[in-house]
C-alpha cells in the first residue's frame, strides 16, 4: 500500500485505513511514531484467565482492547488529568485532557500527515482484508498516578476506573475489558494486546 500523500481530497479510507487488531501492525505503528524498537513491543493477550495473563511479557504499561463498536453511552462525564512527563504518554495525555470536543481532536489528528503516513504503513503490515466496514472500536488503559484510565477518542477525556499500579495493570484493565465484553453478549468479536516495556 503506498504512503498517504498530504493531498485534502484524499479520502478518509484512502488516509486512514483500518488497523488490523496484531501486535505486528501495532508495533509498525509505534516504532513509525518514533518509539525506540529496543523500549517497548506489543503482545497479544491469549486470555482473560490468570494463566493467559502470567504469559504476557512485564512490565506492562498499557492495553489495547478492540471490540465492537458500543451503543450510546451515557456515563458520566470524564474527571480531568493533567500530562505527564513521561515521554512515551505526554502527546496522548495532552490530546485527551484539552478541553475540546472529542470530534475537534478527530479533525487535529486526522490533519497531521505524520501520523498519517505511520498509519498507512503499519495497515499494510496487517493480513486482514481491508473492507469498506468498520464495525469496531479501540480504547486504551494505562496506569498514571497510582489510577487506571481508560482513553477513548469518542470520549469527551480520560475515563478514570479506580486504583491501579504498573504491576497490577494488566489485571485491572482486564477486569474492565471482562465487564465491556458483557454488555455485548452477541458477539466475539474481540481483542486484547499488552504493551509491555522492554527490560535492559
Amino acid at each position: 500500500m503506498a504512503a498517504p500523500t498530504s493531498s485534502a481530497s484524499a479520502c478518509s479510507g484512502e488516509r486512514w485505513p483500518p488497523l488490523e487488531s496484531s501486535p505486528e501492525v501495532f508495533n509498525q505503528f509505534m516504532w513509525s511514531l518514533g518509539v525506540p524498537r529496543g523500549e517497548a513491543e506489543f503482545h497479544d493477550v491469549y486470555g482473560l484467565d490468570a494463566d493467559a495473563l502470567a504469559m504476557v511479557p512485564q512490565p506492562v504499561v498499557a492495553v489495547v482492547f478492540c471490540f465492537p463498536d458500543p451503543p450510546e453511552d451515557p456515563t458520566a462525564p470524564p474527571e480531568q488529568v493533567s500530562a505527564t512527563e513521561d515521554k512515551w504518554r505526554i502527546q496522548a495525555w495532552t490530546c485527551f485532557s484539552n478541553q475540546q470536543p472529542a470530534w475537534t481532536r478527530m479533525r487535529v489528528l486526522e490533519k497531521d500527515d505524520d501520523m498519517a503516513r505511520a498509519h498507512s504503513l503499519a495497515a499494510s503490515a496487517g493480513d486482514t482484508e481491508i473492507g469498506d466496514i468498520v464495525e469496531e472500536h479501540y480504547v486504551c488503559f494505562t496506569a498514571l498516578n497510582g489510577t487506571l484510565y481508560e482513553l477513548d477518542g469518542m470520549k469527551g477525556g480520560p475515563i478514570k476506573h479506580g486504583p491501579s499500579s504498573p504491576e497490577s495493570l494488566l489485571q485491572d484493565a482486564v477486569n474492565v475489558i471482562k465487564a465491556m465484553i458483557q454488555r455485548i453478549p452477541n458477539s466475539v468479536n474481540f481483542n486484547v494486546m499488552a504493551l509491555s516495556r522492554k527490560l535492559k
